[in-house]
Protein backbone atom coordinates (compact mmCIF):
# COMPACT_ATOMS: atom_id res chain seq x y z
CA UNK A 1 0.00 0.00 0.00
CA UNK A 2 1.52 3.32 -1.08
CA UNK A 3 1.29 5.90 1.69
CA UNK A 4 1.66 9.67 1.47
CA UNK A 5 1.93 11.98 4.48
CA UNK A 6 0.91 15.64 4.36
CA UNK A 7 -0.04 18.48 6.73
CA UNK A 8 -3.64 18.52 7.88
CA UNK A 9 -6.22 20.87 6.35
CA UNK A 10 -9.29 22.31 8.03
CA UNK A 11 -11.57 20.13 5.91
CA UNK A 12 -9.82 17.00 7.26
CA UNK A 13 -11.66 17.43 10.57
CA UNK A 14 -14.49 15.14 9.44
CA UNK A 15 -12.05 12.33 8.66
CA UNK A 16 -10.28 12.95 11.98
CA UNK A 17 -13.56 12.54 13.88
CA UNK A 18 -14.52 9.38 11.96
CA UNK A 19 -11.14 7.82 12.72
CA UNK A 20 -11.20 8.92 16.35
CA UNK A 21 -14.63 7.38 16.91
CA UNK A 22 -13.52 4.16 15.24
CA UNK A 23 -10.32 3.78 17.25
CA UNK A 24 -11.58 5.17 20.60
CA UNK A 25 -15.40 5.09 20.65
CA UNK A 26 -15.44 6.09 24.32
CA UNK A 27 -14.07 9.57 23.55
CA UNK A 28 -16.40 12.42 22.59
CA UNK A 29 -15.16 14.36 19.55
CA UNK A 30 -16.76 16.85 17.17
CA UNK A 31 -15.53 18.49 13.98
CA UNK A 32 -15.94 21.97 15.45
CA UNK A 33 -13.93 20.97 18.53
CA UNK A 34 -11.15 19.50 16.41
CA UNK A 35 -10.83 22.58 14.23
CA UNK A 36 -10.94 24.86 17.26
CA UNK A 37 -8.19 22.83 18.90
CA UNK A 38 -5.96 23.16 15.87
CA UNK A 39 -6.54 26.93 15.66
CA UNK A 40 -6.20 27.73 19.35
CA UNK A 41 -2.84 26.12 20.10
CA UNK A 42 -0.29 28.85 20.92
CA UNK A 43 2.75 29.16 18.67
CA UNK A 44 5.06 28.09 21.50
CA UNK A 45 3.38 24.64 21.46
CA UNK A 46 4.76 24.00 17.94
CA UNK A 47 1.69 21.98 17.02
CA UNK A 48 2.06 19.59 14.09
CA UNK A 49 -0.88 17.63 12.65
CA UNK A 50 -0.35 15.22 9.77
CA UNK A 51 -2.59 12.88 7.80
CA UNK A 52 -1.57 9.68 6.05
CA UNK A 53 -3.38 8.90 2.81
CA UNK A 54 -3.68 5.73 0.77
CA UNK A 55 -5.32 6.11 -2.66
CA UNK A 56 -6.81 9.43 -1.57
CA UNK A 57 -8.32 8.04 1.65
CA UNK A 58 -7.17 9.25 5.06
CA UNK A 59 -6.07 6.13 6.94
CA UNK A 60 -4.01 7.68 9.74
CA UNK A 61 -3.52 10.82 11.82
CA UNK A 62 -0.41 12.03 13.60
CA UNK A 63 -0.33 14.93 16.03
CA UNK A 64 2.31 16.33 18.37
CA UNK A 65 2.99 19.47 20.37
CA UNK A 66 5.07 20.68 23.26
CA UNK A 67 3.32 20.82 26.63
CA UNK A 68 2.82 24.48 27.50
CA UNK A 69 0.69 24.43 30.68
CA UNK A 70 3.63 23.23 32.76
CA UNK A 71 6.82 24.54 34.34
CA UNK A 72 8.53 21.31 33.20
CA UNK A 73 9.91 22.48 29.86
CA UNK A 74 10.87 20.04 27.13
CA UNK A 75 7.92 17.69 27.60
CA UNK A 76 5.76 16.91 24.57
CA UNK A 77 2.61 14.93 23.81
CA UNK A 78 1.96 12.86 20.71
CA UNK A 79 -0.85 10.96 19.03
CA UNK A 80 -0.78 8.38 16.23
CA UNK A 81 -4.08 6.89 15.06
CA UNK A 82 -4.37 4.32 12.28
CA UNK A 83 -7.51 2.78 10.87
CA UNK A 84 -7.62 -0.73 12.44
CA UNK A 85 -8.19 -2.19 8.97
CA UNK A 86 -4.96 -0.57 7.67
CA UNK A 87 -2.58 -1.53 10.45
CA UNK A 88 0.67 -3.35 9.66
CA UNK A 89 1.31 -1.41 6.43
CA UNK A 90 3.71 1.20 7.85
CA UNK A 91 1.18 4.00 8.31
CA UNK A 92 1.87 4.50 12.02
CA UNK A 93 5.63 4.27 11.54
CA UNK A 94 5.61 6.94 8.85
CA UNK A 95 3.60 9.33 11.02
CA UNK A 96 5.67 8.62 14.12
CA UNK A 97 8.95 9.26 12.34
CA UNK A 98 7.73 12.64 11.10
CA UNK A 99 6.51 13.55 14.59
CA UNK A 100 9.87 12.73 16.17
CA UNK A 101 11.77 14.84 13.64
CA UNK A 102 9.45 17.78 14.29
CA UNK A 103 9.62 17.56 18.08
CA UNK A 104 13.42 17.31 18.13
CA UNK A 105 13.65 20.35 15.86
CA UNK A 106 11.29 22.29 18.15
CA UNK A 107 13.43 21.59 21.23
CA UNK A 108 11.40 18.87 22.97
CA UNK A 109 13.35 16.15 24.78
CA UNK A 110 10.55 13.84 26.00
CA UNK A 111 7.44 12.37 24.42
CA UNK A 112 4.37 10.73 25.94
CA UNK A 113 1.06 9.55 24.61
CA UNK A 114 -1.87 7.27 25.39
CA UNK A 115 -2.16 3.89 23.68
CA UNK A 116 -5.25 1.75 23.30
CA UNK A 117 -4.99 -1.23 25.63
CA UNK A 118 -4.63 -4.03 23.08
CA UNK A 119 -1.74 -6.36 22.30
CA UNK A 120 -0.99 -4.84 18.90
CA UNK A 121 -0.75 -1.27 20.23
CA UNK A 122 1.40 -2.37 23.17
CA UNK A 123 3.85 -4.15 20.85
CA UNK A 124 3.96 -1.09 18.58
CA UNK A 125 4.99 1.14 21.50
CA UNK A 126 7.49 -1.30 22.95
CA UNK A 127 9.22 -1.79 19.59
CA UNK A 128 9.93 1.95 19.63
CA UNK A 129 11.50 1.85 23.08
CA UNK A 130 8.59 3.53 24.85
CA UNK A 131 7.83 2.67 28.47
CA UNK A 132 4.43 2.12 30.07
CA UNK A 133 3.97 4.27 33.19
CA UNK A 134 0.28 4.92 33.91
CA UNK A 135 -3.24 3.61 33.23
CA UNK A 136 -6.27 5.69 32.29
CA UNK A 137 -9.78 4.37 32.96
CA UNK A 138 -12.65 5.44 30.69
CA UNK A 139 -16.17 5.21 32.08
CA UNK A 140 -19.71 5.52 30.72
CA UNK A 141 -22.99 6.60 32.30
CA UNK A 142 -26.49 6.23 30.83
CA UNK A 143 -28.50 9.43 31.36
CA UNK A 144 -31.78 8.29 29.80
CA UNK A 145 -33.20 7.61 33.27
CA UNK A 146 -31.98 10.64 35.19
CA UNK A 147 -33.87 9.50 38.27
CA UNK A 148 -31.39 6.63 38.54
CA UNK A 149 -28.69 9.10 39.60
CA UNK A 150 -28.04 9.10 43.35
CA UNK A 151 -29.46 12.00 45.29
CA UNK A 152 -26.90 14.79 45.52
CA UNK A 153 -25.42 15.34 48.97
CA UNK A 154 -26.61 18.40 50.88
CA UNK A 155 -24.49 21.48 50.33
CA UNK A 156 -22.48 22.78 53.29
CA UNK A 157 -23.54 26.01 54.91
CA UNK A 158 -22.88 29.06 52.76
CA UNK A 159 -22.55 27.04 49.53
CA UNK A 160 -24.63 27.33 46.35
CA UNK A 161 -24.47 25.94 42.84
CA UNK A 162 -24.33 27.97 39.63
CA UNK A 163 -23.69 27.35 35.95
CA UNK A 164 -20.55 28.61 34.25
CA UNK A 165 -22.78 31.03 32.34
CA UNK A 166 -23.63 32.71 35.66
CA UNK A 167 -20.06 33.38 36.85
CA UNK A 168 -16.96 35.11 35.56
CA UNK A 169 -14.45 32.99 33.63
CA UNK A 170 -11.60 34.29 35.78
CA UNK A 171 -13.15 32.64 38.84
CA UNK A 172 -13.47 29.26 37.11
CA UNK A 173 -9.92 29.48 35.76
CA UNK A 174 -8.49 30.05 39.23
CA UNK A 175 -10.14 26.89 40.57
CA UNK A 176 -9.32 24.72 37.57
CA UNK A 177 -5.68 25.84 37.53
CA UNK A 178 -5.26 25.06 41.24
CA UNK A 179 -7.13 21.73 41.19
CA UNK A 180 -5.51 20.44 37.99
CA UNK A 181 -2.04 21.03 39.43
CA UNK A 182 -2.88 18.43 42.11
CA UNK A 183 -3.94 15.68 39.69
CA UNK A 184 -1.63 12.67 39.17
CA UNK A 185 0.34 13.19 35.98
CA UNK A 186 3.73 12.49 34.47
CA UNK A 187 4.09 16.19 33.70
CA UNK A 188 2.59 18.60 36.23
CA UNK A 189 -0.06 20.92 34.80
CA UNK A 190 1.02 23.80 37.03
CA UNK A 191 1.22 26.78 34.67
CA UNK A 192 -2.15 27.43 33.02
CA UNK A 193 -2.16 30.92 31.41
CA UNK A 194 -5.55 32.59 31.64
CA UNK A 195 -5.64 33.85 28.05
CA UNK A 196 -4.84 30.40 26.64
CA UNK A 197 -7.37 28.72 28.95
CA UNK A 198 -10.03 31.24 27.95
CA UNK A 199 -9.51 30.46 24.26
CA UNK A 200 -9.00 26.71 24.53
CA UNK A 201 -11.58 25.88 27.21
CA UNK A 202 -14.12 28.62 27.91
CA UNK A 203 -14.58 29.66 24.26
CA UNK A 204 -14.38 26.14 22.81
CA UNK A 205 -17.50 25.24 20.77
CA UNK A 206 -18.04 22.02 22.73
CA UNK A 207 -17.97 23.70 26.17
CA UNK A 208 -21.52 23.79 27.51
CA UNK A 209 -21.63 26.86 29.75
CA UNK A 210 -25.17 26.05 30.90
CA UNK A 211 -24.47 22.45 31.98
CA UNK A 212 -20.97 23.08 33.35
CA UNK A 213 -21.35 23.79 37.06
CA UNK A 214 -19.52 25.45 39.94
CA UNK A 215 -19.95 25.54 43.70
CA UNK A 216 -19.77 28.97 45.28
CA UNK A 217 -19.01 29.39 48.99
CA UNK A 218 -19.46 32.84 50.50
CA UNK A 219 -19.14 34.40 47.06
CA UNK A 220 -16.03 32.47 45.99
CA UNK A 221 -15.98 29.72 43.32
CA UNK A 222 -14.34 26.72 45.03
CA UNK A 223 -15.33 23.68 42.93
CA UNK A 224 -16.07 23.09 39.23
CA UNK A 225 -17.23 20.53 36.69
CA UNK A 226 -16.69 21.06 32.95
CA UNK A 227 -19.14 19.58 30.43
CA UNK A 228 -18.20 19.22 26.75
CA UNK A 229 -21.19 18.35 24.58
CA UNK A 230 -21.66 16.65 21.22
CA UNK A 231 -25.33 17.32 20.56
CA UNK A 232 -25.29 15.45 17.24
CA UNK A 233 -24.82 12.18 19.14
CA UNK A 234 -26.45 13.32 22.44
CA UNK A 235 -23.24 12.61 24.32
CA UNK A 236 -21.11 14.61 26.76
CA UNK A 237 -17.56 14.38 28.00
CA UNK A 238 -16.46 15.36 31.49
CA UNK A 239 -13.64 17.74 30.60
CA UNK A 240 -12.51 18.10 34.19
CA UNK A 241 -13.64 18.52 37.77
CA UNK A 242 -11.95 19.61 40.95
CA UNK A 243 -12.13 21.43 44.25
CA UNK A 244 -9.75 23.78 46.03
CA UNK A 245 -7.72 21.91 48.66
CA UNK A 246 -9.17 23.73 51.65
CA UNK A 247 -12.73 22.86 50.57
CA UNK A 248 -12.25 19.15 49.87
CA UNK A 249 -14.01 16.47 51.87
CA UNK A 250 -17.32 18.36 51.97
CA UNK A 251 -19.09 16.62 49.08
CA UNK A 252 -18.68 19.53 46.66
CA UNK A 253 -17.25 17.39 43.83
CA UNK A 254 -20.27 15.11 44.05
CA UNK A 255 -22.59 18.10 44.10
CA UNK A 256 -21.19 19.89 41.04
CA UNK A 257 -20.83 16.73 38.97
CA UNK A 258 -24.32 15.55 39.87
CA UNK A 259 -25.82 18.93 38.98
CA UNK A 260 -23.88 19.09 35.70
CA UNK A 261 -25.16 15.66 34.66
CA UNK A 262 -28.75 16.55 35.49
CA UNK A 263 -28.53 19.80 33.53
CA UNK A 264 -27.08 17.98 30.52
CA UNK A 265 -29.78 15.31 30.67
CA UNK A 266 -32.49 17.97 30.82
CA UNK A 267 -31.05 19.41 27.59
CA UNK A 268 -31.37 16.07 25.76
CA UNK A 269 -28.05 14.35 26.49
CA UNK A 270 -28.40 10.57 26.85
CA UNK A 271 -24.84 9.34 27.53
CA UNK A 272 -21.92 10.69 29.55
CA UNK A 273 -18.27 9.67 29.31
CA UNK A 274 -15.27 10.49 31.47
CA UNK A 275 -11.73 9.33 32.19
CA UNK A 276 -9.54 9.19 35.27
CA UNK A 277 -6.00 8.19 36.05
CA UNK A 278 -6.13 4.94 38.03
CA UNK A 279 -4.11 6.71 40.74
CA UNK A 280 -6.84 9.33 41.21
CA UNK A 281 -8.82 7.28 43.70
CA UNK A 282 -10.96 10.13 45.13
CA UNK A 283 -12.40 11.07 41.73
CA UNK A 284 -12.83 7.43 40.73
CA UNK A 285 -14.90 6.97 43.88
CA UNK A 286 -17.04 10.00 43.01
CA UNK A 287 -17.68 8.70 39.49
CA UNK A 288 -18.49 5.20 40.76
CA UNK A 289 -20.98 6.75 43.20
CA UNK A 290 -22.58 8.63 40.29
CA UNK A 291 -23.03 5.34 38.43
CA UNK A 292 -20.23 5.48 35.86
CA UNK A 293 -18.98 2.06 34.76
CA UNK A 294 -15.65 1.22 33.05
CA UNK A 295 -15.81 1.04 29.25
CA UNK A 296 -12.17 1.23 28.16
CA UNK A 297 -8.54 1.57 29.19
CA UNK A 298 -5.60 3.44 27.71
CA UNK A 299 -1.97 3.11 28.69
CA UNK A 300 0.49 5.99 28.96
CA UNK A 301 3.76 5.34 27.13
CA UNK A 302 6.72 7.67 26.98
CA UNK A 303 10.42 8.06 26.49
CA UNK A 304 13.32 10.35 25.78
CA UNK A 305 13.74 11.78 22.29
Amino acid sequence: MEISVRPVRADDAAAYVRLRRKVTPYRVTTEAAVRHGWRSEPDVAALLVLVAEARGEIVGIGQASQDTWTSDRGAASGLVMVDPERRGAGVGGALYGAILDHLRASGADRLRGWAVDDAESVRWCERRGLTHTRDLRFSRLDLVDIDALPEAPPLPAGAALASWAEVEPTAVHQVEAAATADEPNEVAVDAMPYDEWLTEIWEAPETDLDASTVAVVDGTVVSYALVEADRSTHRIWSGGAGTLREYRGRGLAKAVKSAALRRAAAAGITTAYTSNDEANRPMLEVNTWLGYRPCGTELLYGGRL
